[in-house]
C-alpha cells in the first residue's frame, strides 16, 4: 500500500467517527494531513533510496507524534479520544506536547502577494503565521510596496497561513514548516467583488483601480510629450492636483514620493516628480502609509502619510537616465542643468545641478532656511505664473545648485539613504509697500525698498535603518546645515495722516551678515516581543542651532526742518538648544485593540545676547547703546503622559487618546535690566481620530486634537527694536501659553467605472491665549510702557487675547470628458478667519472672509497635442468688529485664466505656448492692474531617437509681467509690488539620457 493511500484511509476512519467537527475543525485537519502525506511520502521515497531501514520505525513514530501532537490542539478532549481509537495510535499520551529531543532551527517563510485579477502588486496587506500548537509562537507581516513579506525565525510546525487585505477575499492555508527555508512565490488573492466592482472596458486602459487601500492611476491610460516628467503625468490625473505650493490628491497634500517602494529625495514631492521621466512610469499609487511604529509591528496606529508611489516598468528599473541642457538668450541671460540617475538593484544615485540667472531656484524650500531671521526684508512671493516661477524669492536671483542623493543596502540588515545639496544665490529686489493702520483707519504708511542679497547653504541629511533582527529595529537620522547670508537694503519710509501730508520719513541703508548652522539627530529603537500587538519603542531627538549676526543701519530721519543722521551697528548671537525622549508601550486587547501608553519629556533652551552701538564715522569710534541692547535667556519643558485605546476592525478604525501635560516657561533677563520669572502650566490634552470606509468604496478620516504653543525668545524678549524707525516692535516677558482646538475631516470617493475623484474636507481651529499683537499710532510724542515714542511711529508688542478662529472646506472632482478626451479637474473652497488684535487700546477682529474657485481641462488623447487650460477666481472681504476700523474694511478679487499648450508636428518640430493673464481688484485704486505673461518658443528634437532638441524661446513676449501681493492682518491693511522678471529671449540645447538595463 502506498504512504498515500495510507493517510487517506486513516483520515477516511477519523472523519466517519468525528461526526461532529466544525468547519475551522475540519479545514485545518485537512492542511494536518496534507502536510503529514507529504512529509510521509518524501521520508518513504529516502529510506528506500538509502536503504536505512533501521531508521524507519524511529522516523514514522517521530511524525505520527507531531501530527497527533498538532491535532490534539484542533480537537477537544473526548474528539481527540474518538481520533485515537480511530487511528489506533500506539501513544496514548499524545494530547500532551510533543518536544523534540534535538534543538530545532529556524526558518524563513517569504512570498508575493498579487491581485488575482491583473497580478499587480498587494500593498499593506497582513500576513498572520498562526502556530497551531502554540498560538505563543505565532507570527505576523505586512506587506511592502512591492507586496512582499517574509516572516523570519519560525519554528518547525504546522501553521495557519491568514493573509487579509480591505478589498479581497481572505486567504486561508496550512502549511508545514520545517527543513529549509519556504519560498510560497506569488500567492493570488481573489477580489471582493461586493466592494470592488470593476468593469473592464475591452480594447482600453483601466485607467483608474481601487487595490484595497490603495488608488491606482495606470500611466498607459494618459496621454503626455515624450519627454514629459512624472509631474506632466500626475497632472492630467483625476483628483490630483499640481501647482506652485506642490502636490495634493484627492485634498490632501502629498508628504512624500516613493520610486519603487524606496524612498526618493526625502520629503520632496515637487523634486521627485520633476525627477522622474514619465516613460519610465507603470502606475501611479497613491495610498495613506502607515507609520514606521505600525510598519513594524503589524498594528495600525492611525498615524499615516499620505504618499505617492511611482512605479517603474519592468525595463526602466536598471539603468541610467536624465537630463542636460544649456542655453544662453538676450541681455546675458543663461539657464544650464543637468539631471542624472544611475539606478541598480538596490543601489541608487542622482546628481543635480543647475546655473541661471532667470529666476529659477531652488531644488527644494529648505534651500533658503534660516535666512528670514535676519534683516526680515525678502519674502518668497514670485512674479507672473506660478508655473513658470516655482518656489522663487521676489525679485531676480541667479542661481548656482547642485545636490547628490544616494541609497544603497548596508549588508543584509541595513540601508543607508544619503543626501547632500549645496545652494548659491545672489537677489536683487525692488519692491514697493502701501499699509494702512492704526484704530481709526485713517493713517497709511509706505515703503520703496532696493535690497540685494547673497544666500549660500550646504545641507548634509542620512538615514539609517537598521533591521537588528525581526524582533528589534533601529532608525537614526543625522542632518547637518550651514548658511551664510550677506544683505544689504535701502528703504524709503513716510507715515501720512489721512489728508496725506507727511508725518515722518525715513531713508535707511541695511546691512546683514549672517552665519548659522544647525545640526540634529533623531534615534529611533523599536522592539515587539513574542505576542501579537506588544511592542516597546525608544525615541531620542537633539537640535542644536547657532547663529551669528552683524547688522550696520545708517538711518536719516526727516521730520518737519529736523533732521538727523544716526549710524547704528547690532552684533547678535542666537543659540537654540532642544532634545525630546519618548518612550511608548502597547499591549494588544482583544482580537482587534491595542492600548498605549506613552511618556514624552521635552526641552528647548534659547539664548539671545544683542549688543547695539551707536558709531562716530568722523571720529571712528563706536559708543555702547543700552537702550538698544539686551541679553534674554528662555527655557520651556514639557512632560507629557498619554494613554490612548485603538480598534480596528474590517474597514473601520477608531483611536482615543488623552494626555496630561505639565509645562514650565522660564526667563530671565540679564541686560539691560536683570529679572526671571517661571511660569506652570497644566493641561488636559485630548484626541480622537477615526477611519470609516463605506460601501462602493468612499471613506471618511476624522481627527480632533488639542495643542498647546510656547511663545518665542524674540516675542519674550523686553527690548524694543527700533532697526525700522517708523514700525518698532517691543517684547512681552508675561505672555502665556497658547491652547489650541482643532478638528479634521476628509471625506473620498472614487468611481472605478466612471474613472471619476471626488473629495471634501473640512478643517476648524479655534485658540485660547492666542498670541497676537497689541498696535499703538503715536500722532503725537508720547510715552508708551515707559518708552518714549516720537510723533509719526508705530509700536507693537505681543499679548494674549481669546477669540481666534480659523475655518476652511474645500472640495475637488474630477472626471473624464470622453469626447473631448480630456479630464476636469475642478476645485471650491470657503474659509473663515477671525484674528483679535488690539489697536491704540481698542480691540478689534478682523474677519476674513475667502472664497476660491478653479477649473482645469487637461487634454488626453495625443503625445503631439498636448494642453492644460485654466480659470481660476478668489475673493477676500475684511470685516472691522471695532466701529473705529468700519472704513478700513475692504474686499478685494483676483482672477486668473491660463492654458499650456504643447504641439510636436513635422519631422521632430515643437511648438510651445504658456499664456497667463490675471486680472486683480485691490484694496487701493493703485494696485488695480491686470495683466498677460506670455511665454513662447519653437524647438527641433534630433539625433538618434530624437534625445537631443534645440529650443528658441521667449519669456514675456508682451513685456507686461507683474507681481502683487496682500496680507490682511487685525492691525493693518497691506499690498506689496515686487520686481520680477522683464522680456528677454533664449536659444537652448537639451540632450535626454535614456540607457536601461534588462532587469534580471
Amino acid at each position: 500500500m502506498s504512504p498515500e493511500d495510507m493517510v487517506t484511509r486513516e483520515k477516511q476512519n477519523v472523519y466517519k467517527e468525528l461526526t461532529d467537527l466544525s468547519k475551522e475543525q475540519k479545514e485545518l485537519m485537512d492542511g494536518i494531513y496534507d502536510e503529514f502525506t507529504q512529509t510521509f511520502k518524501e521520508t518513504m521515497d529516502e529510506m528506500m533510496r538509502t536503504r536505512s531501514f533501521d531508521k524507519m520505525r524511529t522516523k514514522m513514530e517521530a511524525l505520527r507524534d507531531e501530527k497527533d501532537g498538532l491535532i490534539a490542539d484542533v480537537l477537544n478532549e473526548n474528539q481527540f479520544a474518538t481520533y485515537q481509537e480511530a487511528a489506533k495510535n500506539r501513544r496514548a499520551g499524545a494530547q500532551e506536547e510533543v518536544k523534540s529531543v534535538e534543538p530545532r532551527k529556524k526558518w524563513t517563510v517569504q512570498g508575493i502577494l498579487a491581485d488575482g485579477e491583473d497580478g499587480s502588486e498587494i500593498i499593506g496587506a497582513t500576513i498572520k503565521l498562526l502556530n497551531i500548537r502554540d498560538s505563543t509562537k505565532s507570527k505576523y507581516a505586512v506587506s511592502d510596496i512591492q507586496g512582499a513579506f517574509a516572516i523570519k525565525n519560525v519554528e518547525d510546525a504546522f501553521y495557519r497561513l491568514d493573509i487579509t487585505s480591505m478589498g479581497y477575499h481572505s486567504y486561508t492555508k496550512v502549511i508545514r514548516v520545517g527543513s529549509v527555508d519556504m519560498n510560497l512565490g506569488r500567492i493570488f488573492v481573489k477580489q471582493d467583488s461586493k466592494m470592488l466592482e470593476t468593469i473592464e472596458v475591452k480594447g482600453e486602459v483601466i485607467a483608474m483601480e481601487k487595490k484595497g487601500d490603495t488608488l491606482q492611476y495606470n500611466a498607459d491610460a494618459y496621454k503626455v510629450n515624450n519627454d514629459a516628467s512624472t509631474k506632466d503625468l500626475v497632472s492630467k490625473m483625476p483628483g490630483i492636483v499640481v501647482d506652485g505650493s506642490g502636490v495634493s490628491a484627492n485634498g490632501e497634500t502629498v508628504q512624500q514620493v516613493l520610486l519603487d517602494g524606496k524612498r526618493f529625495f526625502g520629503q520632496d514631492p515637487l523634486l521627485s516628480l520633476n525627477t522622474i521621466p514619465a516613460e519610465v512610469v507603470k502606475n501611479i499609487q497613491v495610498f495613506d502609509q502607515k507609520s514606521e511604529q505600525s510598519q513594524f509591528t503589524g498594528i495600525d496606529d492611525g498615524n499615516t502619510t499620505k504618499t505617492m508611489n511611482v512605479v517603474t516598468k519592468e525595463g526602466k528599473r536598471n539603468g541610467k537616465f536624465g537630463k542636460i541642457y544649456g542655453g544662453y538668450g538676450t541681455d546675458d541671460h543663461y539657464h544650464a542643468g543637468v539631471n542624472l540617475n544611475s539606478f541598480g538593484k538596490d543601489r541608487r544615485i542622482t546628481l543635480i545641478g543647475m546655473s541661471n540667472n532667470v529666476n529659477i531656484q531652488n531644488f527644494s524650500s529648505e534651500d533658503l532656511a534660516g535666512v528670514g531671521g535676519g534683516s526680515q526684508r525678502g519674502g518668497f512671493r514670485g512674479g507672473g505664473n506660478d508655473n513658470f516661477m516655482t518656489g522663487t524669492q521676489s525679485g531676480i536671483t541667479k542661481t548656482n545648485s547642485f545636490g547628490v542623493n544616494f541609497t544603497d543596502k548596508l549588508g543584509e540588515k541595513a540601508t543607508l539613504e544619503s543626501s547632500y545639496f549645496f545652494n548659491k544665490t545672489d537677489n536683487n529686489n525692488n519692491e514697493f509697500t502701501n499699509r494702512q493702520f492704526a484704530a481709526d483707519g485713517r493713517d497709511y504708511y509706505s515703503a520703496e525698498n532696493r535690497s540685494n542679497a547673497d544666500n549660500l547653504n550646504h545641507r548634509m541629511n542620512m538615514r539609517i535603518n537598521y533591521n537588528i533582527n525581526e524582533n528589534n529595529r533601529l532608525v537614526i537620522r543625522p542632518s547637518i546645515s550651514y548658511q551664510d547670508n550677506k544683505s544689504k537694503d535701502y528703504s524709503d519710509g513716510v507715515t501720512r495722516d489721512e489728508n496725506g501730508e507727511v508725518i515722518k520719513e525715513t531713508q535707511n541703508n541695511y546691512q546683514s551678515f549672517n552665519k548659522s548652522y544647525n545640526i540634529s539627530n533623531d534615534i529611533d529603537f523599536q522592539h515587539k516581543f513574542g505576542k501579537i500587538g506588544r511592542t516597546l519603542s525608544f525615541e531620542l531627538s537633539n537640535r542644536i542651532q547657532d547663529t551669528d549676526r552683524k547688522n550696520y543701519q545708517q538711518e536719516l530721519l526727516i521730520e518737519l526742518d529736523n533732521d538727523s543722521l544716526t549710524n547704528y551697528e547690532y552684533l547678535t548671537k542666537e543659540k537654540q538648544y532642544s532634545y525630546n525622549v519618548e518612550v511608548t508601550y502597547s499591549e494588544p486587547v482583544g482580537a482587534n485593540g491595542q492600548v498605549s501608553l506613552q511618556h514624552e519629556i521635552n526641552y528647548n533652551d534659547r539664548t539671545s545676547d544683542k549688543k547695539a552701538y551707536i558709531v562716530d564715522e568722523e571720529q571712528e569710534n563706536k559708543t555702547f547703546n543700552s537702550g538698544l541692547s539686551n541679553e534674554f535667556e528662555s527655557g520651556y519643558t514639557t512632560h507629557k503622559t498619554e494613554l490612548s485605546l485603538t480598534n480596528r476592525s474590517f474597514g473601520q478604525f477608531f483611536r482615543a487618546e488623552v494626555a496630561f501635560q505639565h509645562a514650565i516657561l522660564n526667563s530671565n533677563q540679564f541686560f539691560p535690566e536683570t529679572g526671571s520669572f517661571q511660569r506652570k502650566f497644566d493641561n488636559i490634552i485630548p484626541s480622537l481620530m477615526g477611519r470609516v470606509n463605506f460601501k462602493g468604496g468612499g471613506d471618511m478620516f476624522f481627527r480632533y486634537s488639542g495643542e498647546t504653543d510656547a511663545p518665542s525668545v524674540s516675542q519674550l524678549q523686553n527690548v524694543v527694536d527700533r532697526s525700522n524707525t517708523l514700525l518698532w516692535s517691543l517684547g512681552n516677558p508675561g505672555l502665556k501659553q497658547s491652547y489650541s482646538h482643532s478638528f479634521f475631516m476628509r471625506m473620498g470617493k472614487s468611481n472605478i467605472d466612471k474613472n471619476t475623484s471626488i473629495s471634501n474636507y473640512t478643517r476648524v481651529e479655534t485658540t485660547l491665549n492666542y498670541v497676537t499683537n497689541e498696535t499703538q499710532f503715536a500722532d503725537e510724542d508720547m510715552v508708551i510702557d515707559g518708552v518714549e515714542v516720537p510723533r509719526g511711529t508705530q509700536i507693537s508688542r505681543p499679548i494674549n487675547l481669546d477669540g481666534y478662529w480659523n475655518a476652511t472646506n474645500s472640495t475637488t472632482y474630477g472626471m473624464p470628458m470622453t469626447k473631448l478626451k480630456s479630464n476636469i479637474n475642478t476645485t471650491i473652497g470657503l474659509s473663515y478667519r477671525r484674528q483679535p488684535g488690539l489697536n491704540n487700546e481698542v480691540e478689534n477682529f478682523a474677519s476674513t472672509y475667502s472664497g476660491s474657485a478653479k477649473l482645469s481641462l487637461v487634454s488626453n488623447f495625443s503625445k503631439d497635442i498636448d494642453f492644460n487650460i485654466y480659470y481660476s477666481a478668489s475673493t477676500n472681504t475684511v470685516v472691522n468688529s471695532a466701529e473705529a476700523r468700519s472704513n478700513s474694511n475692504s474686499n478685494y478679487l483676483t482672477q486668473t485664466l491660463g492654458g499650456k499648450f504643447n504641439l510636436t508636428f513635422w519631422k521632430g518640430l515643437v511648438f510651445r505656448s504658456d499664456i497667463f493673464y490675471q486680472k486683480y481688484n485691490g484694496v487701493n485704486d493703485e494696485f488695480n492692474t491686470a495683466y498677460t505673461l506670455w511665454n513662447l518658443s519653437i524647438a527641433k528634437k534630433f539625433l538618434k531617437n530624437n534625445l537631443g532638441e534645440l529650443e528658441l524661446s521667449v519669456f514675456d513676449l508682451l513685456k507686461q509681467n507683474r507681481s502683487i501681493s496682500q496680507s490682511v492682518t487685525s492691525t493693518y491693511l497691506q499690498e506689496t509690488r515686487t520686481q520680477v522678471l522683464q522680456q528677454y529671449f533664449m536659444l537652448t540645447f537639451s540632450y535626454q539620457l535614456r540607457k536601461f538595463k534588462a532587469s534580471k
